[in-house]
């Protein structure tokens, strides 16, 4: 019964998955999602977007296996995994400025994502499965290694783009298996050891599933890249995306030095109750140390009154056979005397 509930099918040229199939995929992205060492505590995590259109089964994973059902306005961090049922697609307004649609029968994981506005900004994402189609904010670079999606058998390096990667797997009616990357605007670079494939505008690169070898340009963009019932969000979007940016990225790098600056200012504050939270916890210690101590001694003198109990005991034990041999020799003395008399 698993194994038909978890067969695939394909509709639009889209990797489906069923029920069985999706919880399989959950569990591969919870086992993703931990080794990348996700906090646990959403204060302390650095979200990467806002959720913008969520339709159909769409689950986000945290490290500690924790899924959530996201709504429209929910964050996702940095870490988090994203599986896409059959009917499943969620977009994303990522914090760089980009924007991300997330394809049915996907499983996606935003591995990093640092959008603050500085030199050092990058983000890396990893496509195990299905598809996204992905409009790049400030986060490029010539070298396309600052902004990189990994898959299965491949390195793609952004370079300001308009794209989509696909992972087919094996066993799929959609194609052979392997990754396809198609570009719509700017470029990417696919990468293996083996050597690397610059994508231009409407065109396919492709890796194969098996064997080690160099990423190829495709003759033709595959009919498997369909647009979805929402592609139309995609229209015109790369324009005005960047249209904007550069007075995005300097919003950003103002939020990023108000909140470094909050945080100075409460940092006085902060270090007093981590002070205050010391304390109590070194009072805390002395009071269990002075607990044990006086258990200890509660135990050492019952052990001594246990002792004294059991000395006196044996000494009224002592006495009563002294005694009893006592008596009995007066009662032994007493017979030979009357047996002395009548002899």
């Amino acid at each position: 019964m698993l194994r038909q509930y978890c067969r695939t099918k394909t509709r639009g040229g889209i990797l489906l998955l069923r029920p069985a199939a999706i919880v399989l995929l959950f569990l591969t992205l919870t086992q993703l999602a931990c080794a990348q060492g996700a906090p646990a505590d959403a204060g302390d995590r650095s979200p990467a977007g806002t959720v913008t259109l969520v339709e159909g089964d769409v689950r986000f994973l945290d490290a500690q296996q924790q899924a959530r059902r996201p709504k429209v306005g929910d964050p996702i961090y940095e870490g988090e995994g994203v599986v896409t049922g059959a009917d499943g697609e969620v977009h994303f307004d990522m914090l760089d400025g980009g924007y991300i649609g997330v394809r049915p029968g996907t499983k996606l994981n935003i591995v990093n994502f640092k959008a603050e506005g500085g030199p050092d900004d990058s983000f890396l994402l990893n496509l195990l499965e299905g598809s996204f189609r992905a409009v790049t904010g400030w986060i490029t670079g010539s070298s396309g290694r600052r902004a990189e999606v990994q898959t299965p058998t491949v390195t793609i390096g952004v370079r300001g783009t308009d794209y989509e990667p696909l992972v087919i797997p094996e066993g799929s009616k959609t194609g052979e298996a392997g990754t396809y990357n198609r570009v719509n605007i700017g470029e990417t670079e696919m990468r293996t050891a083996q050597g690397s494939v610059i994508v231009r505008p409407n065109q396919a690169g492709f890796v194969p599933r098996r064997g080690a070898v160099k990423p190829r340009l495709l003759d033709r963009v595959p009919a498997f890249f369909r647009p979805t019932k929402n592609e139309k969000r995609f229209e015109g979007l790369h324009q005005r995306i960047h249209q904007n940016l550069e007075q995005k990225r300097q919003l950003r790098i103002k939020q990023v030095q108000q909140r470094k600056l909050q945080r100075t200012k409460a940092a006085p504050a902060q270090k007093a109750a981590a002070g205050q939270r010391r304390e109590q916890f070194r009072q805390r210690q002395e009071a269990q140390k002075q607990q044990r101590f006086q258990e200890a001694q509660k135990r050492e003198s019952q052990k001594s009154a246990m002792q004294a109990q059991k000395q006196a005991e044996e000494r009224r034990r002592v006495q009563q056979d002294h005694a009893k041999a006592g008596k009995k020799a007066g009662i032994e003395e007493r017979r030979k005397r009357r047996f002395e008399k009548r002899e």
